[in-house]
C-alpha cells in the first residue's frame, strides 16, 4: 500500500513520542525532530512501513539507541506469558483452531506504532477481547482447508506479547511443518528473534528472521533464510498491519508459489487501511489474497 497524507502526521506523532521517550537535552531533540520530520515530508516510500524503517536506522545512529521498546516488549511478553493458563482454558474441544485464531487476532492490539498505550488494562480483558471476535465462514473455510493441504506453512508474526496468542494458534494447527517468522532487527515493538526465544516458540516450531527491520516484508532487503522459506511455502499466515500494508499488493511473483494463498489477520488501525479494505478503524481485519 502506498502512503497518503493520513500517514505524515502519524509518523510525526509516532517520532514525537519516541523522542519524547528518549528524553534528550531540548535542543538535541529539537533537531533530531528535525530530521525526523523532513524525512516524513518526503513521503517517497513504497509503503508506511518503509518509512519507519528509515526513521528507526536515524534514530539509532542519532540517539545510540537501538530499541526504544525494549522495556515494554519484555513487559507484554511476561504480561501474556502469565495469561497463558487461561488463554488454554478457552479453547473448546469442537472447534480448537477457530478459538485460537480468535486469540491470535486479540493479540494484535499490541501495537505501539498507535500511540503510547498502557496495554495491560486490555490484557486482562481478554476472555471478553476473545468472545466478541467474528471470523467470517468463507475465510476460515479457506483457512482450515489450505492448512490441511500444506505441505508447508509459513507464519510471519508481528508484535512482542502478540506473539504469545501466536504461539497457541500454533500449537492448535498441530502441524508437522510450521516455519515461524520475526523482525531482523528492534523496530516499534516487533518481535525478534530474542522475543521468539523468550516466550519459547524456538522449542515448538522452526524460527528465521526477515533479515531486516522494517516493521512489514521488504522483499528486496529480506534475508536468503526467509526467501526461502517463502518461496517453499504452501501457506502463509500474516500477522498484523504492518505485513498488510507491504504484502496486500506487493509483486510476489518471483517469490512465491502460484496458487498459495495468504492470509491476514489483524486489528484495523488507521483510515487508509479501513478504506482500502472498506471496513472501519478499529474492526477486525481478516483478508485472504491469492496468487
Amino acid at each position: 500500500m502506498k502512503p497518503t497524507y493520513h500517514c505524515i502526521p502519524c509518523h510525526v506523532n509516532h517520532m514525537y513520542r519516541i523522542i519524547s521517550q528518549l528524553s534528550p537535552e531540548a535542543d538535541k531533540a529539537h533537531s533530531i525532530m528535525q530530521q525526523l520530520t523532513l524525512m516524513i515530508a518526503k513521503n517517497r516510500y513504497d509503503t508506511p512501513p518503509d518509512c519507519a524503517y528509515d526513521l528507526y536506522k536515524t534514530i539509532k545512529e542519532l540517539t545510540g539507541i537501538d530499541d526504544p521498546f525494549a522495556t515494554v516488549k519484555q513487559q507484554n511478553n511476561d504480561i501474556m506469558l502469565s495469561l497463558m493458563p487461561q488463554l488454554q482454558s478457552m479453547i473448546n474441544a469442537d472447534e480448537p483452531i477457530k478459538q485460537a485464531l480468535r486469540i491470535s487476532l486479540v493479540g494484535n492490539i499490541i501495537d505501539y506504532g498507535i500511540g503510547d498505550v498502557d496495554y495491560s488494562g486490555y490484557l486482562k480483558k481478554f476472555q471478553d477481547l476473545v468472545y466478541d471476535i467474528n471470523i467470517p465462514d468463507k475465510f476460515y473455510n479457506q483457512f482450515i482447508a489450505s492448512v490441511a493441504n500444506a505441505k508447508n506453512i509459513l507464519f510471519i508474526g508481528d508484535n512482542a506479547g502478540e506473539i504469545v496468542a501466536d504461539k497457541l494458534l500454533v500449537e492448535k494447527l498441530n502441524h508437522d511443518n510450521i516455519t515461524f517468522v520475526v523482525r531482523g532487527g528492534a523496530v516499534i515493538n516487533d518481535a525478534t528473534i530474542d522475543d521468539a526465544q523468550y516466550v519459547g516458540l524456538n522449542k515448538i516450531v522452526k524460527i528465521v528472521t526477515t533479515g531486516d527491520r522494517t516493521p512489514g516484508i521488504n522483499l528486496q532487503r529480506s534475508g536468503k533464510d526467509f526467501l526461502h522459506e517463502l518461496l517453499h511455502a504452501d501457506m502463509i499466515i500474516a500477522k498484523g498491519q504492518g505485513n498488510f500494508e507491504t504484502m496486500i499488493d506487493a509483486s510476489l511473483q518471483d517469490f512465491v508459489k502460484p496458487g498459495v494463498k495468504v492470509f491476514f489477520l489483524f486489528k484495523i488501525k488507521c483510515i487508509p487501511v479501513a478504506e482500502y479494505i472498506q471496513k472501519k478503524v478499529g474492526d477486525d481485519a481478516f483478508v485472504i489474497r491469492e496468487l
